[in-house]
């Protein structure tokens, strides 16, 4: 492989990796539990998220 194909081959990596790296921080992140749906009481949920 000639150093420019594998100097070409690593930056493509590393932008990529980077990338992938910001859309992944950027992104919506979920809230945690079941949002209601099992029956529990929505409320002692939040306030145990809160702390």
């Amino acid at each position: 492989m000639s150093p420019a194909l594998q100097s070409i081959a690593a930056l493509t990596l590393v932008a990529l990796a980077a990338t992938w790296l910001v859309f992944r921080a950027l992104a919506k992140k979920k809230n945690p539990g079941c949002g209601g749906d099992c029956g529990c009481p929505t409320s002692d949920l939040k306030v145990k998220l809160k702390r």
